[in-house]
């Protein structure tokens, strides 16, 4: 469990290192960086929803344009969101399968385990597109990398 809980805590803080680098760079609200980025941030939100339970049918997953101060927003309710039903949630539960619907309502089911992998997996790739689409554009891309986070971690 705590390696989980470590991913999701490295998930909010490369979210937030990243916000930060799109803020300097600046970056359009129409910019292929801004709406991939909201784009993972839908995608936590809607898994977290459906692993509290509730439908997701009506959550958007992709946008045409990403306000900065929505992704704020969504970076302090996921992570607080995820960090909140990680504490509660009993090593015993991971494997326990998940009813759910797709955004298309086609209805699936997946372990705790597998979405909670597939949530720190989907960002981690986004976000490496979403910084070498920084670097093409010549501004500066987010270290993000979990060794970093645990090194600051371990000196925190």
């Amino acid at each position: 469990m705590k390696t989980i809980q470590a991913l999701f805590a490295h998930m909010d803080w490369a979210n937030r290192k990243l916000f930060e680098a799109l803020q300097a760079a600046p970056v359009d609200e129409a910019s292929k960086e801004a709406t991939l980025f909201l784009h993972v941030l839908q995608a936590e939100n809607i898994w977290l929803t459906r692993l509290r339970g509730e439908s997701s049918e009506g959550n958007v997953l992709w946008a045409d344009k990403a306000d900065l101060a929505v992704c704020e927003a969504l970076i302090d309710a996921n992570g607080s969101g995820f960090r909140t039903w990680l504490d509660a949630l009993p090593e015993e539960s991971l494997d326990k399968p998940i009813a759910y619907r797709s955004q298309a309502g086609e209805p699936f089911e997946s372990s705790v385990r597998d979405i909670l992998l597939h949530v720190a997996l989907h960002g981690q790739y986004h976000r490496g597109q979403i910084n070498t689409l920084l670097r093409a554009d010549d501004f500066e891309p987010a270290p993000m990398d979990y060794i970093l986070y645990a090194r600051l971690s371990d000196n925190a």
